[in-house]
C-alpha cells in the first residue's frame, strides 16, 4: 500500500512537471479554443526578438529595468518594515495594467482580481495579423511600459489612448507581457462575465505559474465603469463580490473615486469581509475605519490631498494629518501615487495599510 502511494505521488509529479514545460516551451490552449505559442508571449513581452520591430525588445529591456529597480527597493523597504502580505484574494479597483505593484505589495496571493475602464480584448491569433497591425501592438505594449516606468502609476488618457486601438484588442496582450516580465508562465487564458439584470460586464481570467514560488495563481480583469448605483443585489457585482469571502484590497492613484458618498453602495460593498488594504491617500478615505475595528500604519509622508482634474474633489482627512503629525516619518524611498505631482519628487508620497483587528 505504501509503495502504491507512493508511486501515484510519482506519477503525479512527472505528470506537473511535463504540463508546466509544455505550457512553457509549446502552445497556450485557452479556454476558447484560441491557440497562442509562447513565442507570442516572449514577443509581446520583449524577452525575445522581433524582427518586425526589433526596438520592441530594446524599449521593454529599459523600462523594465527601470520598473525591477523600483521594485527592488519597494520589496526591501517592506521586508524592514515587517510587512506581511495574506495570501487568499486581493482586490484592486481601478487598477488598469498595473500589475507590478500588484504583486509586489501581494507576491503569493492565489487569486487576483483587478478592474477598471480599459476594454479587456481576448486572446486572438497573433499570426493572423498583418505587419502593421503587429506594429501597432508592440508599440502600445512598449508604450504603457514606459509610461508605467516613468512615474509608477498609469493615466487613463494613456491607457485608453493605446488599449483602444483596434489592433491591439483590448488590455489583454499588455497584461500577458507584463505577466511574463513578473517571471510567470502563462498556462490559460478564458474570457469571464458578470451578468445582472440590467448590464453585463467582460473580462478574462489568466492561470499563472511562478517558477520561484511553485505556486499557481489566478488573474482575472474585468472592465468596470462605476456610475454610482452598483452594489445591490441582482447587479451581478453585488453577487460576484459578496461572494468573494475574506479579502485584502490593494488600490493607488485611485482619482479618490471613493471620497464622498456617491459610490458608497459598491464602497461598502468592497469592505465587506475585508482584512486588509493598502493603499495611497486616493483610495478610501481614513474616516471609515474607526481605531476599534482597524490598525493603521502609515509609511512615508501625508501632507495633502490633489484636486485632479475631472476627477472627485478630494475629502479633506484630518485623521491623515493627525497620523502623519504623530509618526513624522521619513520620505518614502520609491514614487507611490500621487506624491510624485507638482513638484516630480516623492518625498509625499505614502503607503496606508489597514488592517482589520481580530475579536
Amino acid at each position: 500500500m505504501y509503495f502504491m502511494i507512493q508511486f501515484r505521488f510519482l506519477l503525479f509529479g512527472i505528470y506537473f512537471l511535463f504540463l508546466t514545460s509544455r505550457c512553457s516551451s509549446q502552445n497556450i490552449y485557452n479556454s476558447h479554443s484560441t491557440v497562442i505559442s509562447n513565442q507570442t508571449f516572449q514577443i509581446w513581452s520583449g524577452e525575445s526578438l522581433s524582427e518586425l520591430d526589433p526596438k520592441h525588445k530594446e524599449s521593454m529591456d529599459v523600462s523594465w529595468t527601470t520598473m525591477q529597480k523600483r521594485r527592488d527597493l519597494i520589496e526591501q523597504f517592506l521586508k524592514e518594515k515587517s510587512y506581511v502580505a495574506p495570501k487568499g484574494t486581493v482586490v484592486y479597483p481601478f487598477s488598469g495594467i498595473d500589475l507590478l505593484n500588484l504583486f509586489t505589495f501581494f507576491p503569493k496571493s492565489e487569486r487576483y482580481i483587478m478592474f477598471g475602464l480599459e476594454d479587456p480584448g481576448f486572446p486572438f491569433d497573433w499570426d493572423s495579423k498583418k505587419d502593421s497591425e503587429k506594429k501597432v501592438i508592440l508599440h502600445g505594449i512598449s508604450s504603457l511600459a514606459e509610461h508605467l516606468a516613468g512615474r509608477n502609476y498609469f493615466t487613463y488618457r494613456k491607457m485608453k489612448e493605446e488599449t483602444k486601438r483596434p489592433a491591439l484588442s483590448g488590455a489583454y496582450p499588455v497584461f500577458v507581457a507584463f505577466a511574463r516580465r513578473l517571471g510567470k508562465t502563462i498556462l490559460d487564458s478564458k474570457k469571464e462575465i458578470i451578468t445582472g439584470e440590467k448590464e453585463s460586464y467582460f473580462g478574462f481570467t489568466l492561470t499563472l505559474y511562478d517558477p520561484a514560488t511553485k505556486q499557481t495563481q489566478t488573474l482575472t480583469y474585468f472592465k468596470i465603469f462605476l456610475t454610482g448605483k452598483e452594489g445591490v443585489p441582482g447587479d451581478g457585482l453585488y453577487e460576484y463580490f459578496h461572494g468573494l469571502g475574506n479579502k485584502s484590497i490593494f488600490t493607488k492613484s485611485a482619482e479618490y473615486l471613493f471620497h464622498g458618498e456617491r459610490r458608497q453602495l459598491f464602497r461598502n460593498l468592497l469592505l465587506k469581509d475585508t482584512i486588509q488594504i493598502v493603499q495611497d491617500d486616493s483610495g478610501f478615505p481614513l474616516r471609515l475605519f474607526p481605531d476599534t475595528e482597524w490598525d493603521k500604519t502609515l509609511y512615508g509622508r501625508y501632507e495633502k490631498s490633489w484636486n485632479l482634474s475631472g476627477a472627485v474633489e478630494p475629502e479633506y482627512q484630518d485623521e491623515m494629518k493627525k497620523l502623519n503629525e504623530q509618526l513624522n516619518n521619513e520620505p518614502l524611498p520609491f514614487p507611490f501615487g500621487y506624491g510624485v505631482l507638482g513638484s516630480k519628487v516623492k518625498s509625499q508620497s505614502l503607503v496606508l495599510v489597514l488592517k482589520k483587528k481580530k475579536n
